[in-house]
């Protein structure tokens, strides 16, 4: 017989089941937390490649704007807007044609507009990247006898990453 002061005596069974009910609970917060860890490190991961393609694209199609929007009385600001955007190759050429550029859009009065009309990533890693671009505008010069004219262009951009600025690198006139 037990005496009243003695406490009871659980039944070694009951422990055991409840020693495990503690491992698998203590298993699953750590399970959760390791999941929840996970699911912001794949947000933050896709957060930064949006952001990135983004950079991307606004980069490619500032210069394929730049490049399709001059005015022979202010080609300086269309020589500026292309150099901002371009580095390596691409600014290279770009500086050493300008003069013979220049005179020609003089000579013909060319002033032409135009937008980007889409814009589209063909690969990208974390310092380069393509991008396929297509703009539509007018042009008129003597040549169009003043008159506008349609123009489409279609530029593939190879673009990267300098100084933690997207830059053009090679432009290529694609159709």
């Amino acid at each position: 017989m037990t005496s009243s002061s003695e406490p009871a005596r659980r039944a070694p069974w009951l422990e055991v089941v409840l020693y495990g009910l503690a491992l698998v609970l203590a298993a699953a917060c750590v399970a959760g937390g390791v999941a929840t860890y996970r699911a912001h490190e794949d947000r933050q991961d896709a957060k930064v490649e949006q952001e990135r393609y983004g950079d991307v694209v606004a980069a490619a199609t500032g210069v394929a704007e730049a490049l399709v929007n001059l005015d022979y009385r202010e080609l300086q600001s269309t020589y500026d807007a292309v150099t901002a955007g371009a580095t390596g190759a691409f600014l290279k050429e770009y500086q050493s044609s300008w003069k013979d550029q220049e005179k020609i859009f003089a000579q013909a009065k060319s002033i032409s507009t135009g937008k980007v009309r889409a814009a589209a990533v063909s690969n990208i890693d974390a310092d380069s990247a393509t991008v396929m671009v297509a703009t539509q505008g007018t042009t008129r010069n003597t040549a169009t006898g003043e008159d506008p004219q349609q123009r489409r262009f279609r530029f593939r951009l190879d673009v990267v990453r300098v100084d933690g600025e997207w830059r053009t690198e090679k432009l290529e006139l694609v159709g």
